[in-house]
């Protein structure tokens, strides 16, 4: 009886610590996002006040490439920036696209929820890298903020969904300086 118990308990811990989740937040930026618990935050920079951007990325749980025959760990990134060139989506839009172009083979552009955000497909050939990425543009308060997926081809459906729930949990927060 005690090892059914102690069974049961282990896999109720694992269960639960599968979907537990922190809250990160940019308050420069005014952002927040759930963060499952089994991401590794690999790199930050909160506020670069010469550059006028934050940035940040998560590993994703290592999954099997069967191309490259081996485990790989994806990335998810928000990238947030202030740039006076920039008013409006369609300005962000094409900002992203002369920044990415040379390295992209293919780009699918469609409308998302609003005047303020697109989201964005792309495949990639860059020597040692081919990949494809999903990303989320948007454009609101005079901020630019570009919430990305990147992955092996063969490990993009398979991450797709974890990034879908990510993305529906990024909020842009109210200003508590006004």
């Amino acid at each position: 009886m005690n090892k059914l118990l102690l069974t049961f308990l282990i896999a109720l811990t694992i269960n639960f610590q599968s979907y537990a989740q922190s809250i990160y937040e940019n308050v420069t930026y005014l952002y927040q996002v759930k963060i499952p618990t089994d991401w590794n935050l690999v790199s930050e920079i909160k506020n670069d006040t010469i550059q006028k951007f934050s940035i940040v990325n998560w590993t994703l749980p290592k999954v099997i490439s069967e191309s490259k025959e081996n485990e790989v760990q994806n990335s998810i990134e928000i990238y947030a920036h202030k740039n006076s060139d920039i008013k409006n989506i369609k300005e962000l839009i094409n900002h992203e696209k002369q920044k990415w172009q040379p390295f992209l083979l293919k780009t699918d552009i469609s409308q998302e929820d609003s005047e303020f955000s697109r989201e964005v497909m792309t495949t990639s050939k860059v020597p040692s890298f081919d990949h494809k990425s999903k990303k989320y543009l948007i454009y609101k308060n005079g901020i630019c903020y570009r919430i990305q997926l990147v992955c092996t081809l063969d490990t993009f459906d398979k991450n797709l969904s974890d990034f879908e729930n990510f993305y529906k949990e990024f909020k842009i927060v109210e200003n508590k300086k006004e």
